[in-house]
């Protein structure tokens, strides 16, 4: 155990509220590595190097003084940490007062540092885990043996049902999502055994561990923390919006459920209603193919699918909203002239005009779902 100048300031701070006096914490060079005097820090004290050359306690009366460059009346105690002397903590003010509190003082220091190492601790496993967690999102361990055997020591079940979720939040500061990161563990009473919530990039994730006993309830459940997490951090952000992955069995399989849920968000925020806000890959339908293409190949797509500029089609007033209006009330012409605020004939006249520009006939399933599928693809490629 190490006591650097931050630990050190911590605890005779802490120790000075408690006694009243001034407390000085020495490293194990002599050097004052904490202070009530912060002009004193950084200063090599001889009383100190006494202490730790013999083991025992000191007392330095007034005319002791000259003769230990740096100490002060009070008494020095030898700080130990696992039997080892790991510093000295010296107490200020004249020997017959302050002798009384030496004990008691060096049983608080000690007692302190034990707090402090038990919590760098859980610290150092909490980076640990968060470290395998963030390589299992990432697919990058590669042998199956070996990622077993972590999950393991870690102490994680491999095989329970698990949803990754995705939390885009803006305007991302690294400060302030930390901050909520906490506040989020404590509301959404994350099970640090089964669950864990980390920020991967710039974005929030949560692996969920999910407890229900049949998949549709499960799904619910993870609507629900969804639901109570956009609710928690909406006061705190402009905008906020949440993609879910599928469920998987295996940790193994975690990063398919990862790579969903960022597809469900990417996607939907693009070309989906402004008011969803919560976003299922399970959901994604014939939309799941296109975050897995490349700009190259949509572009392909879409000059294969319209003889002139895709652009220039869906620029069109209505285009878009009649395509997708006629998927919506599959194909019924009066519903969904209804749900566009138009007269029957007038959609009809319209999705002539699209047929004869794009040789697809809006009203025919097939052509349909081709021209939702090239509506798609533009939308979610075309430069924001």
């Amino acid at each position: 155990m190490q006591l650097n100048q931050e630990l050190a300031q911590q605890i005779a701070e802490k120790t000075m509220e408690v006694l009243g006096r001034n407390v000085n914490i020495m490293d194990r060079a002599g050097i004052i590595v904490g202070s009530g005097k912060r002009e004193r820090l950084n200063t090599y004290h001889e009383g100190a190097a006494r202490v730790l050359s013999s083991g025992q306690r000191l007392v330095v009366k007034k005319e002791g003084v000259e003769a230990l460059p740096g100490a002060e009346e009070g008494i020095y105690l030898p700080i130990k940490f696992n039997e080892e002397i790991v510093g000295v903590v010296g107490i200020t003010g004249s020997p017959q007062d302050v002798v009384r509190y030496g004990e008691l003082v060096r049983n608080l220091v000690q007692l302190m540092l034990v707090h402090a190492f038990l919590m760098q601790e859980i610290e150092l496993e909490r980076k640990s885990v968060e470290n395998f967690y963030q390589q299992v999102l990432g697919n990058e361990i590669e042998d199956h043996q070996t990622l077993i055997n972590r999950a393991q020591l870690f102490q994680i079940e491999p095989t329970v049902p698990r949803r990754v979720l995705v939390v885009r939040l803006r305007p991302f500061a690294a400060q302030k999502v930390n901050q909520v990161t906490r506040e989020l563990n404590l509301n959404l009473q994350v099970d640090k055994q089964r669950d864990i919530l980390l920020v991967r990039g710039r974005e929030l994730v949560l692996v969920k561990t999910l407890a229900r006993e049949d998949r549709v309830t499960r799904a619910g459940e993870a609507r629900q923390v969804a639901e109570e997490m956009l609710a928690s951090l909406d006061s705190e952000f402009s905008k906020v919006a949440i993609g879910v992955g599928p469920e998987v069995g295996h940790i193994s399989e975690l990063h398919y459920s990862y790579a969903g849920a960022s597809d469900a968000l990417r996607l939907r925020s693009k070309i989906g209603p402004a008011e969803d806000r919560i976003h299922f890959s399970d959901e994604l339908a014939y939309d799941y193919c296109i975050p897995h293409l490349d700009r190259d190949s949509a572009r392909f797509f879409l000059e294969s699918v319209f003889a002139e500029d895709a652009a220039a089609v869906f620029a069109e007033p209505d285009v878009g909203e009649i395509i997708e209006g006629l998927v919506e009330h599959n194909l019924n012409i009066s519903k969904t002239a209804d749900s566009l605020f138009i007269h029957r004939n007038t959609l009809l006249y319209r999705t002539n005009k699209i047929r004869e520009r794009t040789g697809y006939d809006p009203k025919k399933a097939k052509d349909l779902f081709t021209l939702l599928l090239a509506y798609h693809i533009y939308r979610y490629f075309r430069e924001d």
